[in-house]
């Protein structure tokens, strides 16, 4: 690697973060039945460490690449969202990652793109183009980009499923740009990859941000409501319920609601809230639930009800 190189690696160092944790949306925090390993399982440098019904992430080893975020089943691990929303939109669909050459608006690593961002994004502008560089040999994300975007793409396409997605590695249009000018361009671009790693607000700042879904599946909402139809996971209770706690136990994002009405049991489902990550399904004690996709009827209900009887537990 050379001097530039060690450069370019040291200023990602200093001013990209590593991905915001919630450790109330991770599987392994919420005891459910056989964990999780995804994001662990996705980073291409071993910078997370799963451990006593947690995750660590080693900073050092961190490159921002973003993998993990994409895979996380509850949402648990997060990068801003806006910067993305607005690079995208300042080219009209199109985006490049660092290493990609050319110019144009740009994110660090591609597989900082989440379902949401890029269903959101297509069902607003249309179809999407994306450039990529030598994923096999990039030190940010490395060769797993590619396939790990093909997942993306296809889960995005539950919420919007007429997005159109090209990943490309032909440079944009216009001039291509030297490495003084790479340098150049990226020290400009540090005004607003700080501006990522600053703190969030205290959450006294932020009103009703805890009845509020995580961004992620706000983007996948606006992108279904543009939609004419959508496959978006959920779940559904089948004869045998006992109307016991786990199911609301484990949800990551609170998406199972479980109250009594009189002298029944109600669990209710916020569709909206549904990530798909089964880990209902996986705990549920007499195996009653199972998964299956809803359309844009059930979508438009705020609540769908899964199960309504006398407690047998």
């Amino acid at each position: 690697m050379g001097l530039f190189d060690n450069l370019i690696e040291a200023f990602l160092k200093l001013t990209d973060p590593t991905p915001t944790f919630h450790p109330e949306r991770c599987l392994l925090e919420r005891y459910t039945v056989g964990g999780c390993t995804a994001c662990a399982d996705a980073c291409p440098h071993g910078a997370i460490e799963l451990g006593d019904y947690t995750v660590r992430i080693e900073e050092s080893d961190c490159t921002g690449c973003g993998l993990c975020v994409g895979v996380c089943p509850g949402t648990a691990l997060e990068y801003p969202l806006g910067p993305v929303q607005e690079a995208v939109q300042k080219a009209r669909g199109q985006l490049r990652c660092s290493r990609a050459p050319g110019q144009g608006e740009e994110v660090l690593c591609l597989g900082r793109l989440t379902p949401g961002l890029l269903a959101e994004a297509g069902s607003r502008l249309g179809p999407l183009t994306l450039v990529r560089g030598d994923c096999q040999n990039c030190p940010i994300g490395g060769a797993s980009v590619p396939g790990h975007l093909e997942a993306m793409v296809a889960e995005a396409r539950r919420y919007h499923p007429g997005l159109e997605v090209e990943v490309t590695t032909e440079a944009p249009k216009g001039p291509a740009l030297g490495r003084r000018e790479l340098f150049t361009g990226w020290l400009g671009a540090a005004r607003r990859v700080a501006a990522e790693a600053l703190p969030e607000p205290p959450p006294e700042l932020l009103p009703d941000s805890e009845d509020r879904p995580p961004a992620e599946l706000r983007l996948r909402r606006l992108a279904a409501r543009r939609a004419e139809a959508v496959r978006w996971p959920g779940v559904r209770v089948l004869e045998g319920c006992t109307f016991c706690p786990v199911c609301a136990n484990v949800c990551p994002t609170s998406a199972i609601r479980r109250y009594r009405d009189g002298e029944e049991g109600v669990l209710e489902l916020e569709l909206a809230r549904c990530t798909g990550c089964n880990a209902c399904v996986e705990s549920c004690p007499p195996q009653v639930m199972e998964p299956v996709e809803y359309g844009q009827a059930e979508l438009r209900a705020e609540f769908l009800e899964l199960f309504r009887g006398e407690p047998r537990y």
